[in-house]
């Protein structure tokens, strides 16, 4: 009965509560902003052929990695984003789905400034099957001839 007439005996827990909603505070808009795109330029159209060298299989994000032989011989490493792995395995992937050595086709919107990121938007076998097709739209309005934006 003393503690809980005695208000200093709450002065903890109190202070516990308010560090437990600040950082909750903080942390959701990091995780919002997490998901923006802006990254990546959908004009920035990418479209590679070449063989799988690693799929990293993790959270946020999956990542495709493809050695592409460039026109001058020299062999590229392209680093594609993925949907997170649950996404993936809710369209049927598994972790094997591509394995080093495979020969893929990579479509995808290449980062703003990195000339070999990308965001898959389409990854078709060596006989041309999709192995995967969409993601979450990337909008940016196009502008017409006399300079305005459209709705």
């Amino acid at each position: 009965m003393q503690a809980m007439l005695n208000p200093m005996s709450r002065g903890p827990t109190v202070a516990a509560m308010a560090l437990v909603l600040l950082l909750t505070g903080v942390s959701a808009p990091a995780s919002w902003a997490h998901h923006s795109q802006s990254e990546f330029d959908s004009k920035l159209v990418v479209e590679v052929e070449g063989k799988v060298t690693q799929l990293d299989w993790r959270s946020p994000h999956a990542r495709l990695y493809v050695d592409v032989v460039g026109e001058n011989g020299e062999v590229v490493n392209w680093n594609f984003e993925l949907p997170s792995p649950v996404t993936l395995m809710r369209r049927g992937w598994k972790r094997d789905s591509l394995k080093p050595g495979d020969h893929v086709k990579v479509k995808g919107a290449r980062a703003r400034n990195f000339p070999t990121i990308a965001y898959a938007n389409a990854i078709r076998d060596a006989n041309g099957n999709p192995l995967f097709t969409g993601v979450t739209h990337i909008y940016e309005p196009e502008s017409d001839a006399a300079g305005s934006k459209s709705p």
